[in-house]
């Protein structure tokens, strides 16, 4: 259904100062950056502030188009602090809320400026988990949700995200590169998920990473330093092996590592989100979650291995567990089908 779209006056000279909130998460917050760069390209001489928890300001920090982030520190998110911080708003003659969270809300609560809000379509989203049998369509990917924000100035968002590193951390990550793949092919693994119901089990990582170290390609394994420590196994044969790395590195070099790989192999998760924004085609692979949701990697190159059971998607963002106890849409994925993608994808970047 089409929304009805309530124009906005737009300032003589355009917006001069503009703040872009989204507080979290990797992912969400990887697939804002067209807003920004298209308000970047529609007033460019503005001050552009970006706000966001400080555990993901190093995603941002680096953008051309931003001229200040706005960390919010981890001990300083009571209600308290949102509304000592909201004064800082109020200089902004245009504030986009991309988040639309309670804590959002409670920022631009009563602000001079023009506030835009995205549309969150919590009840469609509820929809697909809570009542399937109303064969509700797809939702819009999140980044047509996010570039609907600005129709009511006027703006027109067309690009796919795109994450800037610094040029000394894309050399950093192209001698790590080198140094596990002298022939340049190389495969980064992104085994780890905020929850449990979208990770594919560690046997089957094992088994991936063994059958692409027989066929002699570097392996760039990225995720955080407790995903490391739950996937013994892995860890082990990663060290075991030779042309295979783990990285348990910032955001910015994460980044810069996945822009150097050949293709990436991850779950519905913030690392596939930020690998397509650095420019790689992503084998990703949907558990508890699925596509319909809007969530998939941002282009055409890209394969998703979703097996869109009855009972998928069971939630929006993951589970401890599967309700139904058996799993399927992960433990029927096997490693020989997504090494299959994973070769159809590196045959296509060699060929391009």
């Amino acid at each position: 259904m089409s929304r009805k779209v309530q124009a906005v006056a737009v300032p003589e000279g355009g917006f001069r100062r503009i703040a872009v909130l989204r507080l979290s998460s990797l992912g969400d917050v990887v697939l804002t950056l067209p807003v920004v760069h298209a308000l970047r390209a529609a007033y460019p001489t503005a001050e552009l502030d970006y706000w966001v928890k400080e555990e993901f300001a190093d995603l941002v920090a680096h953008d051309p188009a931003i001229t200040h982030v706005r960390e919010l520190e981890r001990d300083a998110r009571k209600v308290e602090d949102l509304v000592s911080m909201s004064a800082e708003l109020e200089k902004h003659d245009l504030i986009v809320d991309l988040h639309a969270s309670s804590r959002t809300r409670l920022l631009t609560f009563r602000q001079r400026g023009v506030v835009l809000r995205t549309d969150s379509r919590r009840l469609q989203r509820a929809r697909w988990i809570h009542a399937r049998w109303t064969h509700p369509q797809p939702l819009p990917h999140v980044t047509e949700r996010y570039a609907a924000t600005l129709a009511p100035i006027g703006v027109p968002v067309n690009q796919a995200p795109r994450v800037s590193v610094r040029p000394v951390t894309e050399a950093w990550a192209q001698a790590e590169r080198d140094s596990l793949a002298p022939a340049g092919v190389c495969v980064a693994l992104a085994p780890g998920a905020a929850h449990e119901t979208k990770r594919w089990p560690e046997e089957r990582w094992c088994a991936l990473e063994a059958a692409l170290a027989g066929l002699g390609v570097g392996r760039m394994i990225i995720g955080t330093a407790a995903e490391r420590r739950a996937l013994p196994r892995l860890d082990a044969q990663v060290s075991a092996s030779g042309g295979a790395k783990w990285y348990t590195e910032s955001i910015e070099r994460a980044a810069a590592l996945l822009g150097v790989c050949t293709v990436a192999v991850t779950h519905d998760s913030g690392l596939m989100h930020l690998a397509a924004a650095r420019g790689r085609p992503v084998v990703a692979l949907f558990g508890s979650t699925s596509p319909v949701l809007g969530f998939r990697p941002v282009g055409e190159h890209h394969t998703v291995i979703c097996r869109e059971l009855a009972c998928q998607p069971c939630t929006l963002h993951g589970r401890k567990a599967c309700p139904l106890g058996h799993f399927r849409c992960m433990t029927t994925i096997e490693p020989a089908e997504v090494l299959a993608a994973v070769q159809a994808r590196l045959s296509s970047a060699v060929q391009g």
